[in-house]
């Protein structure tokens, strides 16, 4: 006869909850923004979901972030674990880094989550549930809010047009009956992403090459390849603390957004002259647009960082962007 621990019966309680809740591994990056990570982290520690962990992944800040984080763990409720990378991989490979970690130490599924997010305290149970509810939903992700406004949606799953091009749905929007309707789309942020372990086992990890943009669509679509669907949960909600249109005016963000979408094009099978084709052309066009403003020194250097994101596209130069650019 096995003799079995006697529990209390809150120790039950918990026990039986952590059985019907598979263990979910809880992945963010900080780079340079060690209030954000904090934040994040003490949102965190309001989270209804019974079995979960946190690690957070320092991408080689070198300016004392890590050692802030480190003295703010104490505090917390809930077990972390912090990397440290000594260089910043991006967040693709750093990414990789945890959920290689987290795999080890048997997570069910591993939840991508950006630093910069505060979360509902209910926001992991309905990804769960879904997946949970049919084993080939691969992946599923949150409805997304602005910080700042939030009421208004900043990303509500997306989807790849016809011509290949992607489109995140619900952006700038306030709710409707169809955003908050739980559907099967395409791809969800990484932002905020829920992925099973089987995916990771079937198709690998995320891909090194795009540093970060288009690594979590391409993922997506790696996952349906496989037989994997991904789906939108409105139940889930966070929030996000971006301001859209400051960084669409980053020379670091157009030439990653431009390069990485051509790579992401190519890994659905097309060639490079396909590619330039069908989304090439629309750059360049940008790319003479710009030049007619080029008395306007701003728009100079983002004409530089598509131009430069389309030739090293061509050349196969991926991973990290150009120091120039950072």
């Amino acid at each position: 006869m096995t003799n079995y621990p006697t529990l209390q019966p809150a120790e039950r309680n918990l026990r039986a909850a952590e059985v019907a809740a598979p263990l979910v591994s809880i992945i963010t990056l900080n780079w340079k923004q060690p209030r954000l990570t904090i934040e994040c982290l003490d949102s965190l520690a309001k989270i209804t979901y019974p079995n979960f962990n946190v690690y957070v992944l320092d991408n080689g800040s070198g300016d004392g972030s890590i050692e802030q984080i480190k003295e703010h763990l104490p505090r917390l409720p809930y077990r972390v674990g912090l990397i440290d990378s000594k260089a910043n991989l991006g967040f693709a490979a750093g990414n990789n880094v945890a959920i290689e970690k987290a795999l080890k130490e048997e997570a069910a599924f591993v939840l991508l989550l950006n630093n910069d997010t505060e979360v509902a305290p209910d926001f992991v149970e309905p990804l769960v549930e879904t997946m949970q509810s049919e084993a080939s939903i691969g992946v599923t992700g949150s409805k997304i809010y602005y910080f700042a406004e939030p009421k208004r949606i900043w990303s509500a799953g997306g989807i790849f047009t016809d011509s290949g091009w992607t489109r995140q749905l619900g952006v700038n929007e306030t709710d409707t009956p169809e955003l908050n309707r739980k559907k099967k789309v395409d791809y969800v942020s990484g932002c905020a992403m829920l992925v099973r372990r089987a995916v990771i086992e079937k198709v690998g990890m995320l891909d090194a090459r795009f540093f970060m943009y288009y690594e979590e669509t391409d993922w997506c679509a790696r996952a349906a390849n496989a037989g994997f669907s991904t789906w939108y949960v409105p139940q889930s909600v966070i929030w996000h603390k971006i301001e859209l249109k400051a960084r669409d005016a980053s020379p670091f963000y157009i030439y990653l957004m431009t390069r990485n979408r051509l790579l992401f094009l190519h890994t659905l099978g097309r060639t490079k002259w396909q590619v330039l084709l069908s989304v090439g052309l629309v750059d360049l066009r940008t790319i003479l647009a710009w030049s007619v403003w080029k008395r306007y020194e701003p728009v100079r250097y983002l004409r530089y960082a598509k131009i430069l994101g389309i030739w090293d596209y061509l050349r196969g130069h991926f991973g990290a962007p150009p120091a120039k650019l950072r």
